[in-house]
């Protein structure tokens, strides 16, 4: 048995370091198109609205009588906020129903600590759960968290509902702050569709083989590595990494799924010069990365955006396509000449 697991152990450093050169030889070739889309990037936000530490984004479409919504996070206070578009001032305000007039402050489960609030996504998005990636709790600890919080009450304090505390499972950092940044769901419909490998199994993703995940997989980005890592996240709080991911960033500030072209955007801040790279399931039968997501294409920031400290991403759907073109937003953790979020466009429609 010592010599089974010996060789075992052996076989997946080899496997691993494999992996590590094929994606190092794909990644060191990206070359960098400027951005898809020639339209001016502008200011989204008031004056001075919210002060620094605004670190992620996600959009909620129109559904029903459902208003559109940009959801943010911010680490310092730890605050999510509901923000709505006035056609007034071309801007995205607080919400003054439900009690987001100021945003709301995010604590444990237990009703403690101030988690250090970095990314924010949804999954199903009739659902009124959403979920954010922390770095670290109020002491200045590690704690790589994904934590779920139901948005449907009104109070102006709200305890998560579930924690997944991945901080065993994921690489030392040297610093609390360069922790857990980003996420993203991605669904199995896509999935599996796309023909993606759970290297936990070593075989076709199936999702049957996690009955208490859900419909689809988070992915959470590393900030001290660039790596994603891909996670069934349990109703019981416990998980599995279905795989894990090289971004071609050297850090990684925000992931954002393109529910309609199917790339999985990878963003880093003015440590990488704002680039993007949007990464896709490899399709191709008989590649050494078969199953698994590669980087597909590179881009510049837009030339009309200076090297700020955006830490988040988020785009419209499809179905607000105007021209051919839709919305791509921006936070900027430093609040750069008092304004956090931006606005520009991407083209609709498959980018490779």
């Amino acid at each position: 048995m010592t010599l089974n697991k010996n060789m075992n152990t052996s076989i997946a450093k080899l496997v691993g370091f494999c992996a590590a050169v094929v994606m190092s030889v794909s990644t060191s070739a990206i070359t960098y198109d400027t951005w898809p889309n020639s339209t001016a990037v502008v200011t989204a936000d008031g004056t001075a609205v919210f002060g620094e530490n605004m670190s992620g984004l996600f959009y909620q479409p129109a559904a029903g009588s459902q208003t559109a919504v940009l959801w943010a996070v911010q680490n310092s206070p730890s605050k999510l906020y509901n923000l709505v578009w006035n056609s007034s001032s071309n801007t995205f305000v607080k919400s003054t129903s439900n009690g987001w007039s100021n945003g709301k402050t995010l604590r444990y489960p237990n009703g403690s600590g101030a988690p250090d609030a970095e990314g924010v996504t949804k999954a199903e998005l009739s659902a009124t759960d959403i979920y954010i990636a922390t770095e670290r709790d109020g002491s200045g600890s590690n704690r790589f968290s994904v934590l779920r919080y139901d948005t449907a009450g009104t109070a102006t304090t709200i305890n998560a509902t579930h924690e997944w505390n991945l901080t065993s499972d994921l690489p030392n950092v040297s610093s609390t702050n360069l922790g857990l940044e980003a996420i993203a769901w991605v669904p199995d419909s896509y999935l599996q569709a796309n023909g993606f490998i759970d290297e936990h199994f070593a075989a076709a993703y199936n999702p049957a083989n996690y009955p208490l995940h859900g419909t689809g997989l988070f992915f959470v980005g590393l900030e001290n590595n660039g790596q994603i890592y891909a996670y069934a996240l349990n109703s019981d709080s416990t998980f599995v990494r279905v795989a894990t991911i090289n971004s071609g960033h050297s850090k990684i500030m925000d992931l954002s799924f393109d529910w309609d072209s199917g790339a999985l955007w990878a963003y880093c801040d003015n440590n990488c010069s704002n680039r993007s790279h949007l990464l896709g399931i490899d399709k191709t039968v008989g590649s050494a990365t078969f199953g698994k997501f590669i980087v597909r294409k590179g881009y510049s920031r837009p030339s009309s955006m200076s090297n700020i400290n955006n830490e988040g991403i988020a785009m419209a759907p499809a179905a607000e396509c105007v021209s051919g073109a839709k919305s791509f937003f921006w936070v900027d953790d430093s609040e750069t000449s008092d304004h956090a979020i931006r606005k520009g466009k991407i083209p609709c429609g498959p980018l490779f």
